[in-house]
């Protein structure tokens, strides 16, 4: 259950877990605000786990948690692991910036049909994110009652119909 934040409604919301993804390097600072409001609403973050990175600037970013041992392609692995387990992942895009690693993550979590939000509509990346998926953080958790659904699974355009179709392995003859 909830540590007890919230509106003090009699029926508390179950535990959630978010993922949170984006550009680490460049945006970080906005990644741990993010983070920092999930936690402070109870919910439990299974990616990032807020350590600190560490070499800032480098390509891939390497945390304090994560095993020396380990090279890039299992780190990224375990991230997604760490991403699709979690009932939800939200997406920090200041500005709509997501770049190349978070584009690729996103691309993983809507082939897996798993719900994903994302702060603000991506400027690097062409995909429609309904607006009922813009959303902060605070927002987010004061709003989700219910379920989170994925991208596309409500909305009735010609666009997301496609993109369901994709999703099944339904592939149009265009």
């Amino acid at each position: 259950m909830t540590s007890g934040h919230g509106s003090g409604d009699a029926a508390r919301m179950p535990n959630r877990s978010v993922a949170i993804i984006g550009s680490f390097r460049q945006h970080y600072d906005q990644v741990l605000s993010a983070w920092t409001d999930f936690r402070s609403a109870g919910w439990n973050v299974t990616s990032p786990k807020g350590t600190p990175i560490v070499e800032p600037g480098i390509p891939f970013v390497r945390f304090e948690s994560d095993y020396p041992e380990w090279d890039d392609g299992i780190v990224q692995t375990v991230a997604l692991h760490r991403i699709l387990r979690a009932d939800l992942t939200y997406v920090v895009a200041p500005d709509g910036y997501v770049g190349r690693t978070t584009c690729y993550e996103i691309g993983r979590v809507i082939q897996a049909n798993r719900p994903l939000y994302i702060s603000c509509q991506p400027v690097d990346l062409p995909l429609i994110i309904p607006d009922s998926h813009i959303v902060s953080p605070t927002v987010l958790t004061a709003r989700l009652r219910t379920e989170p659904e994925p991208l596309f699974s409500s909305t009735r355009t010609e666009y997301a119909l496609w993109e369901r179709q994709l999703i099944v392995g339904r592939y149009l003859q265009h």
